[in-house]
């Protein structure tokens, strides 16, 4: 995940670049969902594996010991499986010890109806079916797993291709229409936030209908079936298509070296700490987005805090401060909603790190609006307003790289270092205190620039 993180860090820039030389943004775009598409039905349609998955049993039933070999998978709780349950029996080679000292406990008969995931019905069903040769096979006490896969690096290359080219496709996407959002907004970059409200709104709702449409699909399976949520981000990317081609942009100045005017930008120190800021904020996101959910369930949280986690989250925390991004941005300015969003980073974790009742996590995340809200909506309308003319798309595609890419990509890393040294409980601590800091400092940094600059118009 690191790995294709920093793969947009790259892919985003260039692509905003190629789209703002050639002038051509919505057509950039559409050939970007396009290609998602495709890589969205190749990921789908990637062959299962070939997997002999098979697990050998001795039972003991009546004080005759047998061998079954059966599927794991298929073996549920209703004897209608029973013919796909069971592979092979075999009665064992005539020895009395194996009943008494199998590692089962059971050395007279099976008491339940579940006995190692085979149905007390599909035993009953095949034990008359057994061959008599008490001398045909030798059975072993402990269970064996036997477990090969065909081709399994070839099926690793596909996932690790398709799901390079969505991270690519989507990661675009997003800064590209964040360049569109300002354009078609013109003289109101100040609205901003509250079009983005409806992302929030998109996330929260879609990714629970995939995962309800997901469960449906999979039903009794022992494997989960995906398809409806890659069919279902085709027609989303489908009325993306229809949207896009109805989009009225204004035609904007072409600059005549993307690159220079760009590099010029990045030499000037204020938008080399706005850089750092974007950078730093986007670590502690990905410590936030990779091990919030993984350290409340050390905390044993059930699915259902997971989900209602998720909800607060989009509906209490993002959406709100997405709806009020800009008037608080005019309020505090743009660097102060960096700071903003460190100290309530920082105030996250900490609280975290002394929970022991998961539910509590609910109303730690109403800080998830603060945290990345309005600190997003800040970030697209600051590098929109340092912009050389003609360089919006390819700004916007640094700026968002930066932040999805390099941060979140380093604090997934660091996050995953800290768990495994330090526990998760420590690791969430020291985060929260390191975010503090920034959060002081960017207050100083932003104090002192603020400073110089009363200071040179006084001159």
């Amino acid at each position: 995940m690191a790995i294709l993180c920093c793969v947009t860090v790259i892919s985003r820039p260039l692509l905003g670049s190629i789209a703002d030389h050639l002038q051509k943004l919505k057509l950039v775009m559409i050939a970007l969902i396009f290609i998602d598409i495709s890589a969205d039905m190749g990921l789908n349609f990637i062959p299962p594996s070939t997997t002999d998955l098979t697990q050998s049993s001795v039972v003991c039933h009546r004080n005759v010991s047998y061998i079954f070999q059966f599927d794991p998978y298929a073996c549920k709780k209703n004897s209608s499986f029973c013919d796909k349950c069971i592979l092979s029996c075999d009665i064992c080679q005539d020895d009395s010890g194996i009943c008494l000292k199998n590692s089962l406990g059971h050395p007279e008969t099976l008491k339940d109806g579940n006995f190692l995931n085979i149905p007390f019905e599909c035993l009953e069903e095949a034990m008359p079916y057994c061959p008599k040769d008490k001398n045909a096979t030798i059975c072993n006490e402990k269970d064996s797993i036997k477990n090969s896969s065909k081709n399994p690096i070839l099926q690793l290359c596909f996932l690790s291709i398709f799901t390079a080219i969505i991270y690519i496709c989507n990661g675009s996407i997003v800064s590209l229409s964040d360049a569109a959002c300002f354009n078609a907004l013109g003289t109101r970059p100040e609205l901003y936030g509250k079009q983005r409200l409806w992302g929030t709104i998109g996330w929260g709702s879609f990714a629970l209908l995939a995962g309800y449409l997901n469960q449906i699909l999979t039903g009794t399976s022992g494997k989960y079936n995906f398809s409806a949520g890659f069919y279902m981000l085709v027609l989303l990317l489908l009325t993306d298509l229809l949207v896009i081609s109805k989009l009225k942009l204004k035609d904007v100045k072409a600059s005549k070296n993307i690159f220079k005017d760009v590099g010029l930008l990045l030499v000037k120190p204020r938008i080399a700490i706005f850089i750092l800021q974007v950078y730093f904020v986007g670590i502690f996101i990905g410590i936030s987005r990779s091990y919030i959910f993984w350290y409340l369930r050390s905390l044993h949280a059930s699915q259902l805090v997971l989900g209602c986690s998720s909800a607060v989250q989009c509906f209490l925390g993002e959406l709100p401060f997405f709806f009020f991004a800009g008037w608080i941005i005019s309020k505090i300015g743009h660097i102060n909603t960096f700071t903003m969003s460190f100290v309530a980073n920082g105030l996250k974790f900490l609280t975290y790190s002394f929970i022991k009742n998961p539910w509590l996590g609910l109303l730690i995340e109403f800080l998830q609006g603060p945290c990345f809200g309005t600190f997003y909506t800040a970030m697209t309308s600051y590098a929109k307003k340092i912009a050389p003319e003609g360089t919006e798309a390819t700004v916007q595609g640094l700026a968002s790289g930066t932040f999805e890419g390099l941060g979140v990509a380093t604090g997934s890393l660091l996050g995953g270092y800290g768990f495994r040294t330090f526990g998760g409980r420590k690791t969430l601590f020291w985060t929260g205190i390191i975010s503090f800091a920034f959060g002081v400092i960017n207050s100083l940094i932003n104090y002192i620039m603020i400073r110089n600059q009363s200071e040179t118009r006084e001159k």
